[in-house]
Formats: C-alpha cells, sequence, structure tokens
C-alpha cells in the first residue's frame, strides 16, 4: 500500500468534521472521492498532507507513520497536493513557477522535471514567458498540475481540478492524470464534483457522507448502487 488511512479523524476547534476515515491505496490506483459540499472531501486531503492536525488515527506512507511529519517532509516523500483555487504563482511567467518549485522538488533522478512536463503540456513550452496569472483557466491548470507533478510524485491529490474549465478542458486533463499515473505508477485522490468526468478515469470509488465513508467499492458498482442521494 502507497498511502493508508486508519481511522482518521480531524477537524477545526472543537468541531469535528471527519470521523474515523479509513481507507488503503494501491500503487497506480486512482480514487475518485466523492459527497456533497461539507462531506469532509478536503478535510481529508489536508489532514493527509499535514496542513491539518488529525485528533485522532494513523496516516501511513508505504508502511510508515506519518502523523508527526511536516508538510515539506510529506512533499519530499512524495505526497503532493493541487489545492482547490489552482496552486500557481500568478505574478511569474510559467517558466519561473516551474524554476520555483522545481529547485525544491526535482532532484537527480526525478520522474519530472521541467522537460518531462513540457513534453506532457506543449503548450506551457509555447508560453514560457508568458505571465502565469494572464493566461487561460485551462492553461492555468495545466501548469498547477505540472507544479504539483515536478520530482518524483508518489500520491497526487487533486480538490476539484475542474472548477472554470470547459468540459472538453476537463476531459482532456482528466485523461491526461490517467495516463500519468498508470504509466509511472504513480497514486491519485481527485476530489471532484463533476462525477461522471471522474469516475471515468476511477479505478474506485469512496463517497462520504457528513464526514464518514458510505460506499467504498469500484464504479461499476457505485454506478449500480443508490448512492446519489448523498449528493
Amino acid at each position: 500500500m502507497v498511502l493508508s488511512l486508519r481511522r482518521l479523524s480531524a477537524g477545526y476547534g472543537a468541531k469535528t468534521v471527519i470521523s474515523e476515515v479509513s481507507l488503503a491505496l494501491d500503487p497506480g490506483q486512482i480514487l475518485a472521492l466523492l459527497g456533497h459540499n461539507g462531506a469532509g472531501k478536503t478535510t481529508t486531503l489536508k489532514a493527509i498532507m499535514g496542513l491539518l492536525r488529525p485528533s485522532a488515527g494513523e496516516t501511513l506512507f508505504d508502511g510508515k507513520r506519518i502523523d508527526r511529519l511536516g508538510v515539506a517532509e510529506r512533499v519530499a516523500l512524495g505526497l503532493r497536493l493541487l489545492p482547490e483555487g489552482r496552486g500557481i504563482f500568478p505574478d511569474l511567467s510559467v517558466a519561473e513557477n516551474l524554476d520555483v518549485v522545481g529547485a525544491r522538488n526535482v532532484g537527480p533522478g526525478a520522474m519530472f522535471d521541467t522537460a518531462a512536463v513540457y513534453q506532457l503540456f506543449p503548450v506551457l513550452r509555447e508560453r514560457q514567458g508568458t505571465r502565469a496569472g494572464s493566461m487561460s483557466g485551462g492553461q492555468q491548470q495545466m501548469l498547477a498540475l505540472s507544479l504539483a507533478i515536478l520530482g518524483t510524485p508518489r500520491c497526487l491529490m487533486l480538490d476539484e481540478p475542474s472548477i472554470g474549465l470547459a468540459p472538453n478542458l476537463v476531459s482532456r486533463m482528466f485523461q491526461q492524470v490517467r495516463e500519468v499515473c498508470k504509466s509511472h505508477a504513480m497514486t491519485a485522490v481527485l476530489v471532484e464534483q463533476n462525477v461522471a468526468a471522474a469516475m471515468q478515469i476511477a479505478d474506485r470509488v469512496v463517497i462520504m457522507n457528513n464526514g464518514q465513508i458510505v460506499f467504498d467499492g469500484d464504479p461499476e458498482r457505485a454506478r449500480a448502487s443508490n448512492f446519489w442521494h448523498y449528493f
């Protein structure tokens, strides 16, 4: 298992948002983490990334507990988060964005360096000198995804990556995520309100409701079940 959660609970102040969440992910597996707004999806990602300290439970990466590790240490292990709203530096150029993040995450033998990113997203090579904040929403999201995978990611977590994108761009981006995961045995956790698009690339579907997992199975089982009342 790459990533395991054991009875993880977390929240904000005295308010518990997720309660006893348990799941385990294999290398290369794509998990669609679904549920209504406020179900606890983003809180789960933040707890995994170390942005939020759990109140109970364990987080394991490659079988070792990482509960006490900081965000930078988790990034070094291969955990990556693409946050909702695009994690880019809007006032820097595309090349400068990649240089800043690459200086921290790209070492010898890295899975993805700047050249690999440009090969994956040729439009970014064409717009190297363009200020990131002036690009289209789709191009900004390509850059954000590129920043998230620079280095050697093992588990990529994406929080609502389709927000603000045209349907054709959503489909294209999700297929690129799937190709990258399958070709590099990279695990992905996809939090997404576009349920149909997420389920097209997912190997597994987990549905959360009121901070707990209420469904865990493959997409076919999810489609056959009566899970829509959780949205």
